[in-house]
């Protein structure tokens, strides 16, 4: 897409969703929320959702998913595949379905990529992160060890991992994968490549391909299905550093996930052998949760191998958030 295009796509999207500009244009929202005409909730700097008193009609939600269909050369119809529509736009990631696929009226979640930008440092001084801690995590990614990083939705987990990124040495060489470019990397040598499922370009198409780009390190935006093998094949064959994200509810918890999005990869493993795999390739597991409306950094799990007579992973517990603190 041309400057003037995005430009113009831009101002057209401001115009089809009016009522709801204030809210694209203040810094410290994170997601609008348009869940049918008159029914518009937001996410604000990590506060709990709230409802809004907007009133936006079917036209205009309907109005703004023509335009984003149009962006992603594609149709919008009432029924069927067409009528949910998934899309990018500088600054936003727009997901949407018209209705009857959304029951109580065409809807459409707005994400706001972060505009904020912090280090270790930021993070100690706002009480999320021990300066200890700060300090290991700086370790850890000096010395190229392969982290996941787990947390829920809006948990923080990509503002953390652009953080850790802030760390690499600038003499090496990134590889960068996401669906939506939210991940901000400082280092002069720098590749990112976008999947696209609507275009049958997947995250592990692009993992497979970074694997190729002689990489330092290869960082994922969200592990989300079978690339999670092929990222475990990168982390296994000489390709440390490797951070990926995931969704999970705490570190265990995390390693579980991972291991049945391996399985997605359909692979005739058994599956303590999926477990040990994962155990070979990974070093840590980073949780992140919202704790008392703040973003924090909650657990650290080390994986130092696995047991193959008690089917576990072999753990050490680094670092736990405790409720005074």
């Amino acid at each position: 897409m041309d400057e003037q295009t995005r430009l113009n796509a831009h101002e057209l999207l401001r115009n089809a969703l009016m009522p709801t500009s204030h809210l694209l244009d203040d810094p410290l929202v994170q997601e609008v929320m348009i869940n049918g005409p008159n029914d518009v909730w937001v996410e604000r700097a990590g506060q709990e959702k709230e409802k809004t008193d907007i009133e936006i009609s079917e036209i205009e939600i309907n109005s703004a998913i023509q335009l984003l269909a149009s962006l992603e050369n594609k149709d919008a119809k009432e029924r069927g595949k067409h009528s949910i529509i998934d899309s990018r736009l500088e600054g936003f990631r727009f997901a949407a379905a018209m209705k009857p696929t959304s029951l109580n009226g065409s809807s459409m979640c707005i994400r706001k990529h972060s505009p904020v930008d912090l280090n270790l440092d930021d993070y100690v001084a706002d009480g999320s992160i021990p300066p200890e801690m700060a300090s290991f995590l700086r370790e850890l990614v000096q010395k190229k060890k392969n982290l996941i990083v787990a947390g829920g939705t809006s948990s923080g987990k990509t503002t953390f991992v652009n953080a850790l990124i802030g760390e690499i040495d600038p003499s090496q060489r990134v590889i960068t994968i996401e669906d939506t470019q939210e991940l901000k990397v400082k280092v002069p040598n720098w590749v990112a490549f976008g999947s696209n499922e609507q275009d049958d370009l997947t995250t592990r198409d692009c993992v497979r391909l970074a694997m190729r780009y002689a990489p330092s390190r290869i960082i994922v935006g969200e592990v989300r299905g079978a690339e999670a093998f092929d990222l475990l094949d990168a982390a296994n064959t000489g390709h440390d550093g490797c951070v990926a994200t995931l969704h999970a509810n705490n570190c265990t918890g995390a390693l579980g996930r991972l291991e049945s999005l391996v399985l997605r990869a359909g692979l005739n493993w058994p599956h303590e052998a999926i477990k040990a795999a994962i155990a070979d390739a990974f070093d840590y597991v980073i949780f992140m949760a919202r704790v008392a409306r703040k973003r924090k950094l909650v657990e650290i799990l080390a994986i130092k191998g696995f047991d193959f007579e008690t089917k576990r992973y072999i753990t050490e517990e680094v670092y736990r958030l405790h409720h005074k603190d």
